[in-house]
């Protein structure tokens, strides 16, 4: 059986089938994301208000990932009163600053995806509503960059004080290739 393809190309629409294939941790075989996902998976767990098991996001202890600190950034999930959601970079680690060439720390993610983000953010809102991983390969073809690929993995913390009891910070781990 063929494994749906998880990395999107410019211009294509996104896949239902490609956002769930991404949730398939047996496929993640890049060494600095298994790390990621390893630790993540040895945190404590709590099952908020929807019934999601979650890390708290009091748990993210950057001592214990200092070698993923410079290829994380930290998303802060909104939940907006329609139901929507919203993204915003609470903290941009130095290797990913370096490689999108701004600082984005504050950013809206719709700001930071520009005209891409209706591609990005639904494997972004699948993380948040499902509270499952996400891991995709593709290029950066929202900054013109088709030749530099990147692996991405998603790892969402939930916040025990919070009123929604979902996903409230996901973790974004990428690691850029160089071939």
């Amino acid at each position: 059986m063929t494994q749906p393809d998880t990395s999107i190309a410019p211009s294509a629409p996104v896949s239902h089938d490609a956002i769930v294939a991404g949730a398939d941790m047996s496929r993640l075989r890049d060494a600095p994301l298994l790390r990621a996902y390893d630790w993540w998976q040895s945190l404590p767990r709590q099952t908020g208000s929807q019934g999601l098991s979650l890390p708290d996001r009091t748990a993210i202890d950057p001592c214990a990932i200092p070698d993923l600190l410079p290829h994380v950034v930290l998303w802060a999930v909104l939940h907006q009163p329609d139901g929507s959601l919203r993204y915003r970079c609470r903290l941009a680690g130095t290797a990913m600053v370096e490689i999108h060439g701004h600082e984005f720390t504050g950013e809206w993610m719709e700001e930071f995806h520009g005209t891409e983000n209706p591609r990005i953010q639904p494997e972004y809102d699948f993380v948040t509503r499902s509270g499952r991983p996400h891991h995709v390969e593709r290029s950066l073809f929202w900054m013109n960059r088709d030749y530099r690929r990147y692996r991405r993995l998603l790892l969402p913390f939930g916040d025990a004080t919070a009123d929604h009891g979902g996903v409230a910070k996901i973790v974004n781990v990428g690691h850029f290739l160089t071939a």
